[in-house]
């Protein structure tokens, strides 16, 4: 159960946890807070508004903050739909009694990672070390429960408008329930607890903290999104991302229609020492000496496979093409001719992440969202070389999927953090293959040390740089965002499983 204070610039992100011990209490205060959510009508509204704002207006005349947006959106991790009794998570316990087994095949969200939780899948396969990860996202007590049951996000252009939009919330789930609307008590015991707190802010030109621009290269969905063109990653189905539509293949309950699994990762970003790799490492990097650009935004854009403006590697691999607007976030690239490892690395972070023409097409796909978090790096750290504990900075990565394991999982465990993926790039890069994904890739115990091959003319490529770690993963959950419909009718509902209640 987590709280994100309104103390950002612009967005924040509420992580309420929901009350095991008054479910019913929540569902009333639930069911009264849905008009206060953002309908995808709404968002799509402002993004075309956006839009139109972009055409009328060049970028160094365009007015701020032209259209106030305040966004609010609402999401469950499977021990908070288990506390509104619309989840299982020990099946055993209903799949023996006939009934309750007809109702679990029928009314059961889908997924075993959502399930589980993040912990238990990532600390158990090895992939993140608990040491490292916050208190709020491991479990607690004598039986291991998750803390986290819910996260409500809470977005805005503008300050002001967040930090009403937040006090808003805290009021809605906080106040006493038995008293008249406009006056606002706070309980001794309210439905809900606000103990970990998360502030987010965007940066300076859409930058995250390593100062490569972020957000840019989502999937087009089809009948969603305007249409691809030339060399830009095909469309993809819309049940890639939401439940209960084509390229869905989860099988989901009716009630999920609409929705879409999202996944929340805390990633502490360690600036200074990232900068001080980049210089240290130049020498190593081919081509940097002759690169227009200085030559250790060669190498950070050998590691993302995009400039810090945006510009692909792919599409200019010597060259930020800083005062060309057109390359700037271009999607208009496919990595051909994949046989030759002469521009972008094979390993490179966005290529890992979205290999386009390694493949023949998009199966593990998500959209992206986060925001940034914490100041920028101080003199007192440029210095040093080094992070302060007490100038943490990073980013809240957010992601959305109709699977999570074809989704996130996939495209960490498998692509990022395979030092042979993407296939059958051995004869171009050598035995070790194209290497980790330096930006989030992670390494297990029995896995060869982090490094990257880098194209230098050779083939096979015989340049290779050993990586360090400037991300320490520090934990997440995964959650179900449900649509409006679930909200105001299944999930505010009756238990599922009233013989269950009997017992307890």
């Amino acid at each position: 159960m987590t709280f994100v204070d309104p103390e950002g610039e612009y967005p924040g992100d509420i992580w309420p946890g929901l009350p095991k011990r008054k479910p019913e209490q929540f569902k009333v205060q639930l069911k009264a807070f849905v008009p206060e959510i953002t309908t995808a009508e709404t968002a799509a509204a402002w993004r075309d508004a956006k839009r139109r704002e972009k055409e009328l207006y060049p970028k160094d005349l365009r007015p701020s903050n032209l259209l106030p947006k305040t966004g609010v959106n609402i999401s469950f991790s499977s021990t908070g739909l288990a506390a509104l009794g619309k989840f299982v998570l020990d099946e055993k316990n209903v799949k023996k009694d006939k009934q309750m087994a007809a109702r679990f095949k029928q009314l059961q969200l889908r997924g075993g990672l959502f399930s589980i939780g993040m912990y238990t899948d990532l600390v158990y396969e090895g992939w993140d070390d608990p040491r490292d990860l916050r208190e709020a996202y491991k479990p607690y007590g004598e039986n291991k429960e998750r803390l986290i049951d819910g996260v409500i996000l809470v977005t805005s252009n503008i300050e002001q408008d967040m930090v009403e939009k937040v006090n808003r919330v805290k009021e809605h789930f906080l106040k006493e329930s038995d008293i008249d609307e406009d006056t606002y008590v706070l309980s001794n015991d309210p439905v809900v607890e606000f103990p970990l707190v998360r502030v987010g802010s965007t940066r300076p030109g859409g930058k995250e903290h390593f100062g490569f621009k972020d957000g840019i290269s989502q999937p087009k969905i089809e009948g969603l999104d305007d249409l691809p063109k030339d060399k830009e990653p095909k469309a993809v189905k819309p049940g890639m991302i939401f439940s209960g539509y084509e390229g869905d293949e989860m099988g989901q309950p009716d009630w999920a229609t609409d929705g879409s699994f999202m996944v929340i990762r805390d990633l502490q970003q360690l600036v200074p020492e990232f900068d001080k790799f980049l210089e240290d490492n130049t020498h190593k990097t081919p081509f940097a000496a002759s690169s227009k650009c200085d030559p250790k935004e060669k190498l950070a854009a050998y590691l993302m496979g995009r400039w810090k403006n945006g510009t692909p590697v792919d599409m200019s691999p010597h060259d930020d093409k800083e005062g060309e607007c057109e390359y700037h976030g271009s999607n208009n690239f496919d990595f051909h001719p994949i046989d030759k490892h002469d521009k972008c690395p094979f390993g490179a972070h966005i290529r890992k992440m979205r290999p386009r023409g390694d493949l023949n097409h998009d199966h593990a796909v998500i959209i992206r969202r986060g925001i940034s978090y914490g100041s920028d790096v101080t003199p007192e750290e440029q210095a040093a070389r080094k992070s302060s504990d007490q100038h943490e900075r990073g980013l809240i990565f957010v992601c959305y999927q109709s699977d999570i394991r074809m989704g996130y999982s996939f495209l960490t465990t498998r692509w990022a953090s395979n030092n042979h993926f993407p296939d059958k790039k051995t004869k171009y890069v050598g035995e070790h293959g194209p290497g980790l994904d330096a930006v989030v890739g992670q390494r297990l115990s029995h896995h060869p040390p982090r490094s990257l091959g880098l194209p230098d003319g050779n083939e096979p490529s015989e340049s290779r740089i050993e990586l360090d770690n400037w991300v320490i993963h520090r934990g997440g959950e995964y959650f179900f965002s449900p649509s409006i419909k679930a909200l105001q009718e299944y999930l505010t509902g009756p238990h599922d499983y009233p013989e269950l209640q009997k017992r307890t």
